[in-house]
């Protein structure tokens, strides 16, 4: 039954999510490119705090049981995840933005991203053949009280506060965008925005599990994996969010509409064919992965996250090899 309080409040998550998105340049792609680079793993540090700051907010909520909150089940390594993961890391690569960079680049104007539910749709379709049912999972050792839980919950506490501290120390209140310097407007300060991400994501996937845009494309299609959502909050979630990353572009004057060309389509359409098939193999995009999985202390989810970090650093790293190559090559035909 459709709770209009509820969905009030899973909008007001929603928006401040996607604001926290869009301010903090939040993407696994620039996460990779920082790590590469820059030699500097201030993002991914900041990831950590989000996730342990969702750790945090949702087990509190899964204890209380507020909203019939529940934490997000946990799956195993197997080679189908790690696959899946590598498949996604290249998705990501092709798009130049995994499912929150999107999110975020949406926000400031990029339409070739509104292509995205189109190509996730495809590469839903395709692993539905391949892969069937979903993976089943068990439950997060978080989602009840006890003293695993407590030791759990009190490592997530100590990370929290240790990579604030390194993000605070090491210059975290501005990073560079994707799209270049932020031509002197200034985003909130890295460690806000993580805390912020952490608590509106980590409240998001406990009380309203499938309410990402991925969730309202693979739920739109006839697939073994889709779940029945007759409540419509999915698509008021992904409305929200996608109104928060403008609302905070427009608030930082960064708002510039970049139309859509042919190669752009091109690589949304694909990139996110790949990103579909891997959020199938996995499952869940990296968003999930942040703020569900590796909150709720799922080895999959963790080992999941690292194969797609690492393979998007690889794609980077070959991207930067064969442009040295290319500037070698055209630096030596001058003197031919």
């Amino acid at each position: 039954m459709f709770d209009p309080l509820f969905a009030v409040a899973i909008c007001g998550l929603a928006f401040w999510m996607g604001y926290s998105v869009n301010q903090g340049g939040t993407c696994a792609v620039a996460t990779a490119h920082e790590i590469l680079h820059h030699r500097r793993p201030l993002r991914f540090i900041g990831l950590l705090a989000a996730s342990a700051t969702a750790a945090l907010v949702a087990t509190a909520l899964v204890w209380s049981g507020i909203a019939a909150a529940m934490h997000a089940g946990t799956v195993g390594v197997t080679p189908t995840l790690l696959l899946g993961a590598v498949v996604f890391g290249c998705g990501a690569l092709v798009n130049d933005a995994c499912l929150l960079g999107s999110l975020g680049r949406l926000g400031d104007g990029e339409l070739r991203l509104m292509l995205l539910p189109a190509g996730l749709a495809a590469g839903f379709l395709l692993a539905g053949h391949i892969l069937g049912e979903a993976t089943a999972s068990g439950s997060s050792l978080l989602s009840t009280p006890g003293q695993a839980a407590i030791v759990g919950l009190t490592v997530w506490a100590v990370v929290l506060v240790l990579s604030l501290a390194v993000i605070a120390r090491r210059g975290g209140r501005r990073q560079v965008s994707d799209q270049g310097p932020l031509r002197g407007h200034e985003r909130w300060p890295l460690a806000l925005t993580m805390v912020v991400l952490g608590l509106t994501g980590g409240a998001l996937f406990v009380t309203a599990p499938a309410w990402t845009f991925t969730d309202l494309v693979r739920d739109s299609l006839p697939l073994a994996m889709a779940m029945a959502r007759p409540d419509g909050i999915a698509a008021l979630a992904v409305a929200a969010t996608v109104c928060g990353a403008i609302a905070s572009s427009l608030r930082r004057r960064a708002w510039r509409v970049r139309r859509i060309t042919a190669r752009g389509a091109a690589k949304t359409l694909a990139g996110g064919a790949l990103m579909g098939v891997g959020v199938a193999a996995i499952p869940g995009g990296n968003d999930g992965l942040v703020l569900a999985a590796i909150p709720a202390l799922s080895p999959g989810g963790i080992a999941a996250y690292l194969v797609i970090t690492m393979t998007i650093i690889v794609g980077l790293w070959f991207k930067r090899l064969r442009s040295a190559r290319d500037g070698q090559i055209e630096a030596d035909r001058q003197f031919d």
